[in-house]
């Protein structure tokens, strides 16, 4: 593109009956509108190539790439804050727990009646054998 010369520019101007203060913002003016809107080199080089647009276009997701992924339909069969209500909660499991752990101290501790009973009554037997065969 040829370069626009603002000298000659102002210099029509005057002629035409422009004084230099007028001529000289009229081509300010244009020159700025054109060096606005026209790409310089230094702009065409921060464009992409075809190449690079090739490129980038084969690593874009396509539909059919896309329908292997989850739906909102297929988020919504999952499980909902209302299913989870249902469910057993930490402090639930807690609590059963000590509940369940409380039966076994109490199961233990009267089998340990039967057990030092049954110790007793052995060793009763034994001291009852000794002194009818000694």
């Amino acid at each position: 593109m040829a370069a626009f010369d603002t000298h000659k520019a102002v210099k029509a101007l005057c002629s035409a009956g422009f004084d230099d203060a007028q001529a000289e913002a009229v081509v300010d003016q244009i020159n700025g509108a054109i060096h606005e809107n026209v790409a310089t080199k230094t702009d065409l080089e921060k464009l992409a190539t075809r190449e690079e647009l090739r490129e980038d276009t084969a690593r874009l997701a396509t539909k059919t790439d896309l329908e292997r992924f989850a739906t909102k339909t297929d988020l919504q069969r999952f499980a909902t804050k209302t299913d989870l209500e249902r469910y057993a909660t930490k402090q639930d499991l807690n609590h059963a727990t000590e509940k369940l752990e409380l039966r076994i101290d109490i199961a233990t501790s009267k089998n340990l009646k039967y057990i030092v009973g049954a110790a007793g009554a052995v060793v009763g037997l034994t001291k009852l054998f000794d002194l009818l065969f000694a």
